[in-house]
């Protein structure tokens, strides 16, 4: 019996359920004062009737002195309805009952309360289940690993972007070959036409197929690939032919787009910490490279023709340009991922580490922009005066193939130690050209460019230190802060500029069997990364020692935008602080500490 509804004192024992005890008026008995009730009458056959079960209608006690219902020996509901068939309740017939111990409860299993359990487990199997699935969220979620389908879906975004880039390259291309002027047939002439045309049925499905495909070998070329083309002409020998150099257009677009969506998606639904961000930015990328390669793969160009003996295949898919779509695809992920989260308290030790890349990248395109359409410009006039007009236009429309690669070899030549090196080597004598391995330096450019060229490589410095110091955080006292600060510039320089190598290197080559081979290497020189170290350490020390002098003088309109975010992040900073010890009352409205920080593009 409960102990609640049984007194424990010294004028009675709580294991004699049915004993009666005196009632002095102060004293509790369960739910009601009353006393509590005699043993159990015997049945019609003579055994004992069990008590009344808790809550059952079986049985009903017997009033009280003050007319409520004195408690059974188990412990019942507070009021009990009364006995009397005066109250209009239906009765009804006597039902045998089994015969039962005298006292207490049955000691036999039964067959009705058995199944109840069971039926609880089957309708609580569920609840556990789900309560399981939402234990494992929350701690995965401690270990930042949080919700995959946003980066899975930038992922593929990002490969659908470079596939409208490759398209955007195909038409300027095909729209700068109809405005080439051929020149060579007179009027009313036309283009002989003996041979087949085009291959005709198993041979016409694969050169569709083929055509289809030219995105999706761009896009592999664009991602470190290299574009093979294998010619095998039977007794003469084979033909190889490739070609190994990024459309910068294609991979600045699907870097791009992975970059600035995976920001975007971690701020707006961000769930992810650095676990989860390293985890699902490998993993997409690793998905989007395996489907590359297999589409690459699958719409590579192939003819042959039997009756000549000759075959012809041409792709680009190999193990180069599937590590290189897992780079291009993860890296940008993680790095947006990285942008978009919550900066912790310690940030401001590293902020200048993460803000030199974009320091980099804006004196980059601040020099390289009006260099090239300052040289563009003169080109172009130079072109027309020499009656050249239409090769003008051709390169105007065909500037989505090289615009951005000609764009990424300025900021190279603008350090004005760095060449550009051509090497040219094998059997080039047949072809009328000489062996060569030199070095192109600016001054080798016609004077319309080169003298710009220099006038803002001297320029350019200067105010990327201005920029680099309006606003700059730097801890004072601490060892770490102190040395990131000092090593952020020069060491980003320095992987950027082997980024760039990377980006720019452009080969080709070509092996004829009996006619030898071919080569040819353009890129920029090697020791770039170390004038690019030079030029960063001289950013930063005129930023420390000169800028602090002419800042007071410059408009917050051409400054204030580089370090927007971090400036932002401080006045959070700085209210959070003043709000400390006032009560929920007493906050000012806005978002609560802890929110994310709302998206700056």
């Amino acid at each position: 019996m409960s102990g609640t509804n049984q007194p424990e004192d010294h004028r009675g024992r709580q294991d004699h359920p049915g004993a009666a005890h005196p009632v002095d008026g102060t004293e509790s008995y369960g739910y009601g004062d009353g006393q509590p009730a005699p043993p159990p009458s015997p049945g019609p056959f003579g055994a004992a009737v069990p008590g009344p079960v808790h809550g059952s209608p079986a049985a009903s006690p017997s009033p009280g002195p003050f007319g409520a219902a004195a408690p059974g020996p188990v412990p019942g509901p507070p009021v009990g309805l009364p006995t009397s068939p005066q109250v209009g309740l239906p009765t009804s017939p006597p039902v045998e009952l089994p015969a039962s111990p005298p006292v207490g409860p049955p000691t036999g299993p039964v067959s009705a309360p058995s199944a109840a359990p069971g039926a609880q487990t089957l309708s609580a199997a569920p609840g556990a289940q789900a309560l399981s699935a939402a234990q494992a969220g929350a701690a995965l979620r401690r270990f930042g690993i949080g919700n995959p389908l946003p980066t899975f879906v930038v992922g593929g975004l990002a490969y659908v972007v470079a596939l409208c880039a490759a398209l955007l390259v195909i038409v300027s291309a095909i729209i700068a070959a109809l405005a080439v002027d051929t020149g060579g047939l007179p009027s009313g002439a036309s283009a002989p036409t003996t041979g087949p045309v085009a291959p005709s049925g198993d041979g016409g499905w694969e050169l569709l197929v083929g055509l289809v495909g030219i995105p999706f070998q761009l896009v592999s070329l664009a991602s470190f690939g290299s574009y093979e083309m294998t010619l095998r002409m039977g007794f003469l020998g084979n033909a190889t032919m490739g070609w190994r150099g990024l459309p910068l257009v294609i991979t600045v677009a699907m870097a791009g787009t992975a970059f600035l969506a995976a920001r975007f998606a971690q701020r707006r639904w961000g769930s992810n910490g650095m676990l989860g961000a390293v985890l699902w930015s490998g993993i997409s990328g690793l998905a989007v490279a395996i489907f590359a390669v297999i589409a690459t793969r699958l719409t590579a160009f192939a003819a042959e023709d039997d009756t000549l003996g000759m075959s012809l295949s041409m792709h680009s898919a190999g193990i180069d340009m599937f590590f290189g779509t897992w780079a291009l695809i993860a890296l940008p992920l993680l790095l947006g991922h990285i942008a978009g989260m919550q900066k912790p308290s310690w940030w401001p030790l590293v902020a200048d580490l993460a803000a030199a890349p974009r320091l980099v990248l804006v004196h980059a395109l601040g020099f390289a922009l009006p260099v090239f359409v300052l040289m563009a410009g003169g080109g172009a006039i130079a072109m027309a005066l020499d009656g050249e007009g239409r090769t003008a236009l051709v390169l105007f429309l065909a500037l989505p193939i090289w615009g951005l690669n000609a764009l990424a070899l300025l900021p190279g030549l603008g350090m004005l130690a760095v060449p550009m090196h051509v090497n040219l080597r094998g059997d080039v004598e047949g072809l009328g050209v000489d062996r060569t391995d030199e070095f192109l330096w600016f001054f080798d450019l016609p004077w319309y460019g080169w003298i710009p060229m220099v006038l803002i490589a001297l320029l350019a410095p200067i105010l990327v230190a201005l920029l680099w110091n309006r606003d700059r955080e730097i801890v004072r006292g601490n060892i770490l802060g102190l040395a990131a600060s000092w090593i952020a510039l020069p060491l980003a320089y320095v992987a950027c500029s082997v980024a760039l190598l990377a980006l720019v290197w452009t080969g080709a080559h070509a092996r004829m069997g009996m006619l030898g081979q071919i080569t040819v290497n353009v890129s920029l020189a090697l020791w770039m990364p170390l004038v690019a170290f030079v030029i960063g350490a001289l950013v930063e020390v005129l930023a420390r020692f000169g800028a602090p002098f002419v800042d007071r003088f410059l408009p917050g309109v051409l400054v204030n935008w580089f370090r927007r975010s971090a400036r932002a992040r401080r006045t959070d900073g700085h209210a959070l602080g003043t709000d400390q010890g006032r009560g929920p009352e007493q906050m000012p409205p806005g978002p609560p500490p802890g929110a994310p920080i709302l998206p700056r593009w």
